[in-house]
């Protein structure tokens, strides 16, 4: 009887062995396949920041023109066709994005608009100022271009008269 249980223990021994080598090679495959898109994923977190963070530059740019629009159009003029506000307050969103973005904000593109209200009783008759930005942002992926628009504005800081 303890032949047989020898025997056994080999039979047995040789079926496990030959289980585990069905499984030999598994691990490359699984290897080759996931490699890939754990790297998609890593290129997409990077890409999903690079975004936010060009949005975030591009935010605060177009608020610190908005902000010197407001200032300045009531103070210099507004219904001048030669009125400088709109003007600063273009280099002021531009300038303002290249120091906090970099490269990330790339070409942008800013506008400067406003609203006309004859009913306003002061000097100046706008009573709102809006400035705006579109840019694209790098990309990681070839062919794969994000865009921004952020708008910002505000009423025109100046005294109105009482009757």
């Amino acid at each position: 009887m303890a032949d047989d249980a020898v025997e056994t223990e080999t039979e047995t021994g040789s079926r496990g062995e030959g289980r585990l080598r069905d499984d030999r090679g598994m691990t490359a495959i699984e290897f080759v396949l996931l490699t890939p898109l754990l790297f998609l994923l890593l290129m997409l977190t990077v890409q999903f920041a690079l975004y936010l963070f060009a949005k975030q530059a591009a935010t605060a740019a177009v608020q610190n023109g908005a902000r010197t629009a407001r200032e300045e159009a009531a103070a210099n003029g507004c219904e001048q066709a030669t009125a400088a506000w709109p003007q600063h307050a273009i280099e002021a969103v531009t300038g303002r994005a290249k120091d906090l973005g970099g490269q990330l904000v790339v070409d942008p593109v800013v506008k400067t608009a406003f609203t006309l209200d004859p009913q306003l009783n002061a000097d100046c008759k706008i009573s709102l100022v809006t400035v705006s930005l579109h840019s694209n942002v790098p990309s990681v992926f070839p062919g794969f271009g994000l865009t921004i628009d952020v708008h910002s504005g505000g009423p025109l800081e100046q005294p109105v008269r009482h009757p």
